[in-house]
């Protein structure tokens, strides 16, 4: 999507033409209505009796008509000399202006439009006679924070604490507004809970006393309540309660105000090995992630703490050093944020995969689905991570069909968090950024932003603006500006994107005053329809477009505009960044918030990869790798061979009648769980054990040592991982023997350097449900097939291992459930000429395991409209029609030709 530039000189008539008018209208019409009319100031006040005899006589003289007209004139110029005041002075605060009276709004509406009409079009002139003086400020950038670094420095001496004080609520210069001893408070712009309980404690995780303190206050009239503690505006109070802290509470959160897990997803928290009764084990094994005390949910608004870490060095994924970003095998340093939007966005991917699998054929009943395509590395280590926020809490980890769910309800972002700084997350919000990035690391950690942003950007949360040279400069190995992908609009100038800006600014103000509504946020919950997306420039600004970058900027706030510069931006923040993306010096408005932080970068190579699924997540075909430019980058681009078990894959044989049962039983569909005769195994197992355990009933006739820690610990150094694996086995013996009262058994047979489970002392769920699929697999006729494949549905109760987040765990429970799902659809066919209703109860059974694959609901309508039920057959396409919209789509022609049909029978 492009956007063809606007002359120039048009733009400067415009702004003329609307000076001009204005200048007629304020100074020409009060002097000509001077001129026929007279002065409104009449010279003295008629008397009642003047009063009625000249209303009684008739007009001939017309001096009743010209007083009328001259009450009528002047009465008109002080309302739009008012509406003029009013407009004018909102515009340049960047506020929503009262409504006037409902018979002067439509004056209203013209001179709002007159004044933004010349205040944008008027930075048209201002950059082309100012252009001489806009490059000295670009150019001297550079040299200044040379002669500077070190010193933070902010553009306005009244801010305190990175906070500018509200008139008349300013504190003296060094006073914090909001010191301990205060009992209120009244908001500031750009206030947040965290900040102020930050700055009032010393601790942000205590902004949820402050909440709790504030929420009954009566707020001044015109002021909202505080019922969000997202949401502030200026001028609320509230109160600060006393609260006692030392060191320890100032290092660790109250868990107790914590939301729950759910209602977070890409909230982080620190990995440790526990049993399976949630307690830390004695032993010091090395985990996953890093140990030090989560943080609480950051609001959007949160401000992280000025005081300035040492620079942070690359660090693998399992030691990253902070919960709340992760360092990629390839060295990319991305957020939660992107993690959870990638994990989103392969959730879809597969739904839609899922969507397009077609129904087994009745010629090969025995056929085995092929396996799915594997994940790309980066987008692996993503996901992974961001389902280890949920095992690390011992929360049911949410399945595909959750996660777009969850998806669904997510608002447009106001905020987007850049990096990290002493291991808190660094936040600045989206509308009115106004960011300059310089350095080596400038171009990936803008790829970093751009890719986050375009994966939250589908249901028209975000859109961005990047000019086709810079476009070029961030992705230089993808073919992104050939097929852009949804949220991304690419102009072929820079001027374009400007364009863009400036007609979205006046189509959301004129937006704002039809609906009456005082900001998007409430214009998007008024009317949700309306597409109204953040807007982010991101790319480099020449001297002569900086004067109106910069006019739109200081509207930006207000229409949810914002803009990341690719070189020094001295009318804004500039940063200036190591080659690990650490910001050494920072001039401008946000210097305190972000000099020492580390921002977050991405390499090409996963940039590309992470691009190809936000693709396949909108329901696309796969595309091949986009091709590259060196050896480096197509290793971590191209995805490894899927894995899957083999076809002719035979599990250890189950005990006849006679036998006596085995002692232990292990579940691995749904969570990998430990049975025993006196029930399910509690305590003591450790999380590696219970890995190990569903990786070993995958391979029943056994695992070396090296696979074992290449799927359970890859990122582990080889005499770590393997410590970590024997430890494993030891546990699995010592809980199986305490829980058996056996002494002897090994329960885990480690022969000829293989490990295996003893197929004699313990049952495995999956071993059954596969012995009944190969039994299925080799039946010769119908009778035998229908035989062996009843029991498929009672069998296969859950999802393999949906409590385990390794990549191999997720591609064979795809797989299975898969396979499952065939093996059912296999029966339905077996079933559908002898026994039509038991088919379609089995069909029924397949689609609660996958409800979205639209054949199966085909061949589910198809044997409704065979059994004479029609009615039946249109409530099932309903029900396709609201699963698909959770994917953002729609049924296929293929479906709706079968819908015609339908109806057609109906109205016969």
């Amino acid at each position: 999507m492009t956007t063809a530039p606007r002359n120039r000189g048009t733009e400067i008539l415009r702004g003329l033409g609307a000076l001009l008018l204005f200048g007629v209208l304020l100074i020409g019409f009060p002097i000509g209505l001077h001129t026929v009319a007279g002065s409104p100031v009449p010279d003295r006040l008629p008397t009642w009796d003047e009063l009625t005899a000249t209303l009684m006589s008739p007009d001939t003289d017309q001096h009743l008509f010209l007083g009328a007209v001259r009450l009528l004139g002047w009465t008109a110029w002080l309302a739009f000399v008012l509406a003029t005041c009013i407009e004018t002075i909102g515009h340049l605060a960047g506020r929503p202006t009262p409504s006037l009276p409902r018979p002067a709004r439509p004056l209203q509406l013209l001179v709002r439009d007159m004044v933004a009409t010349a205040t944008l079009v008027f930075s048209a002139t201002a950059a082309l006679t100012t252009s001489a003086s806009a490059a000295h400020t670009i150019t001297a950038a550079a040299p200044q924070a040379s002669t500077t670094e070190g010193v933070e420095q902010t553009a306005d001496a009244s801010v305190v604490n990175g906070r500018k004080p509200l008139v008349g609520n300013a504190a003296p210069m060094g006073e914090r507004p909001d010191a301990p001893g205060r009992e209120t408070y009244t908001v500031q712009q750009d206030d947040t809970l965290w900040g102020i309980a930050d700055d009032t404690y010393g601790s942000g995780h205590l902004y949820p006393e402050i909440f709790k303190a504030s929420r009954p206050l009566d707020q001044p009239p015109g002021i909202p309540a505080l019922t969000d503690p997202e949401k502030l505006y200026p001028g609320q109070r509230l109160r600060l309660p006393e609260i006692q802290t030392d060191a320890k509470a100032t290092e660790e959160p109250n868990r107790s105000t914590l939301p729950e897990p759910a209602d977070t997803p890409n909230t982080p928290r620190p990995s440790q090995e526990r049993d399976s009764s949630g307690t830390p084990p004695t032993s010091t094994e090395p985990t996953g992630h890093s140990t030090t005390a989560p943080s609480s949910p950051v609001p959007r608004h949160a401000e992280p703490s000025p005081d300035r870490p040492s620079t942070p060095t690359p660090r693998p994924a399992h030691e990253t050093d902070d919960s709340f970003a992760i360092t990629l095998r390839s060295g990319s340093y991305i957020g939660f944020g992107l993690a959870t939007a990638l994990s989103i966005a392969l959730a879809a991917t597969r739904l839609h995969r899922r969507r397009r699998h077609a129904a087994p054929g009745s010629s090969d009943p025995t056929a085995v689905p092929a396996p799915d395509p594997a994940t790309s590395k980066p987008v692996a280590e993503a996901r992974k991570a961001h389902l280890d926020t949920y095992a690390d809490r011992d929360v049911p980890i949410p399945s595909d069909a959750e996660l777009v769910a969850q998806d669904i309800a997510t608002p447009v972002p106001e905020h987007i968090t850049l990096g990290t700084r002493a291991g808190r997350p660094v936040i600045l919000p989206l509308a009115g950024l106004s960011l300059g990035l310089a350095g080596d690391a400038a171009p990936a950690t803008a790829r970093a932003v751009a890719t986050e942003l375009l994966a939250k950007s589908h249901r028209d949360r975000v859109e961005l603006l990047i000019p086709r040279p810079d476009a070029e400069e961030l992705y230089p190995t993808s073919d992104i500006t050939a097929h852009t992908p949804p949220g991304l609009t690419i102009t072929p100038t820079l001027n374009a994107a400007l364009t863009h800006l400036e007609t979205e600014i006046l189509r959301r103000a004129r937006l704002l005053e039809t609906t009456d509504q005082p900001d998007l946020t409430s214009l998007r919950a008024t009317d949700p329809a309306e597409p109204l997306p953040v807007l982010l420039l991101i790319g480099s600004v020449t001297e002569q477009a900086a004067p109106t970058l910069q006019a739109i900027l200081g509207l930006g706030r207000r229409y949810g505009i914002g803009a990341l510069i690719l070189g020094p931006w001295p009318t804004g923040t500039t940063v200036h960044l190591n080659t690990d993306a650490t910001v050494h010096h920072a001039i401008g408005t946000n210097a305190g918030t972000l000099t020492g932080a580390r921002l977050f970068n991405l390499t090409t190579a996963d940039a590309d990869a992470m691009l190809q699924t936000l693709h396949t997540a909108t329901g696309a075909d796969p595309a091949a790798p986009p091709s590259q430019t060196n050896d480096t980058h197509t290793a971590a681009a191209t995805p490894e061979p899927a894995s899957r078990p083999e076809p002719d894959f035979v599990p250890p044989p189950r005990p006849t009648s006679e036998e006596r049962p085995r002692p232990a039983r292990l579940q691995v569909l749904g969570p990998v769980t430990l049975y025993t005769a006196d029930g399910p195994v509690t305590t003591g197992l450790r999380r590696s054990a219970r890995d190990l355990l569903a990786y070993l009933a995958l391979h029943p006739n056994g695992i070396t040592r090296d696979q074992g820690v290449g799927a359970l610990w890859p990122d582990h150094n080889p005499d770590t991982a393997t410590t970590q694996f024997n430890t494993a086995i030891s546990n699995i013996r010592k809980v199986l023997r305490t829980a058996t009262d056996l002494r002897e058994p090994m329960f885990v047979l480690h022969t000829t350097g293989r490990y295996r489970l003893d197929p004699h002392l313990i049952d495995v769920d999956l071993w059954n449900l596969t012995t009944i699929l190969n039994t299925a697999k080799h039946a010769i006729t119908d009778t035998d097939r229908i035989t062996a494949l009843t029991p498929v549905a009672d069998l296969y109760t859950a999802d393999f291992a949906d409590n385990l987040t390794h990549d191999w765990a997720e591609a064979h429970r795809e797989y299975l459930r898969r396979t499952a799902t065939d093996a059912l659809t296999h029966l339905a066919q077996f079933q559908r000429d002898d026994h039509p209703d038991r088919a379609l109860a089995t069909l029924e059974q397949a689609i609660h395991l996958d409800p979205y694959a639209e054949p199966l609901y085909r061949t589910i309508m198809q044997l409704q409209l065979d059994l004479g039920h029609p009615d039946a057959a249109h409530r099932t396409y309903r029900l396709l029609t609201t699963r698909l919209a959770d994917l953002d789509t729609e049924p296929n022609d293929q479906t709706h030709q079968l819908l015609n049909e339908l109806q057609h029978r109906r109205a016969n």
